[in-house]
């Protein structure tokens, strides 16, 4: 899928649909087509499969790879590479845990690129959490409000509308309202993630796009590459050293946070906030408890899904 990425009059996924357009000619003022060449042309809306290939018998729905690549290159918020530095320094292996790395993590990230609403909405949610296990999250009105204006944000992009084309296709969801109901209830819905324990004290989203503590001298969770330059920004991140060989796309790596250490945590990074979800919930739902084949910016990855009740209680890169 090519093109701009449009907003809804209602804030929820783009409005280069094919609503009312099925069987078109070329209309060159809109950013995709909704008839047979467009499959040729690869300038399809993202529903054009749903909407206009229903008579078709039996439907036939997106590669999964094709939809791991396209949650990618259609992620227009990422950032481009010369906006974020990364400083490695020093590779590490599992069982030699020390302090490597003299320097932060990331020399440099372009401010000015982090100012949209997509961000602006993912920084509002990173002070709603305590990190400590087993401490009641308390979730107040305003961070509801913040919850669904995040929620808001990314439901209009195109990642988001890709997503849902595809679980739509494939009976996971039955229609836009079902779609923003998962993700909350995937993500949002606090839970208990310790064994035999009733306080809920943690979220998905807590535990991969904010990050927590497993134990007094231990970090869980965190992946997200935001979320750990926020923190290394702060000063309460200390940088240890690289702990795999990387891509350009992502890192994986060691640190210590607040006096808890985390031997490896991998990220994507530069990546919107809206693609981590997509590509997340994606391998959560298609993959659940279980390795998970991706294929961004051309490389072949895996993702790994654990559950707990219903939620994500993570997903990582392997």
């Amino acid at each position: 899928m090519t093109g701009n990425v449009a907003t809804t009059n209602n804030g929820f996924f783009p409005d280069d649909s094919c609503q009312g357009r099925c069987d078109s000619p070329l209309d060159k003022s809109k950013t995709c087509q909704c008839n047979s060449a467009c499959v040729n042309y690869n300038d399809c809306c993202w529903d054009y499969s749903t909407l206009c290939l229903k008579g078709s018998s039996p439907q036939t729905c997106q590669d999964f790879d094709d939809v791991t690549s396209q949650l990618w290159s259609t992620d227009a918020d990422r950032l481009p590479t010369d906006a974020v530095r990364v400083n490695y320094q020093a590779d590490m292996g599992y069982t030699t845990f020390a302090d490597k790395a003299s320097q932060k993590l990331f020399s440099y990230v372009d401010q000015t690129r982090l100012t949209s609403q997509m961000y602006s909405t993912y920084m509002a949610l990173l002070n709603n959490y305590d990190p400590d296990k087993y401490d009641l999250e308390t979730v107040t009105s305003h961070e509801k409000q913040e919850e669904e204006a995040f929620l808001d944000a990314i439901l209009s992009t195109r990642p988001l509308a890709i997503l849902y084309e595809f679980l739509l296709c494939k009976n996971k969801v039955q229609d836009k309202s079902d779609m923003r109901t998962l993700l909350r209830r995937l993500w949002f819905e606090v839970y208990s993630r310790g064994s035999g324990s009733s306080v809920h004290d943690t979220s998905g989203f807590e535990h991969v796009m904010v990050g927590e503590y497993k134990s007094f001298d231990t970090v869980s969770g965190l992946h997200y590459w935001l979320a750990f330059y926020e923190k290394e920004l702060r000063g309460q991140i200390n940088y240890y050293g690289r702990t795999c060989r990387t891509q350009t796309n992502t890192a994986c790596v060691a640190f210590e946070w607040d006096n808890r250490t985390k031997k490896t945590s991998s990220f994507f990074l530069r990546s919107s906030p809206a693609f981590d979800i997509a590509i997340y919930t994606l391998c959560f739902i298609m993959y659940p408890d279980a390795d998970c084949p991706v294929v961004i910016d051309g490389s072949n990855l895996k993702l790994q899904t654990y559950s707990k009740d219903g939620h994500v209680a993570t997903v990582y890169i392997k």
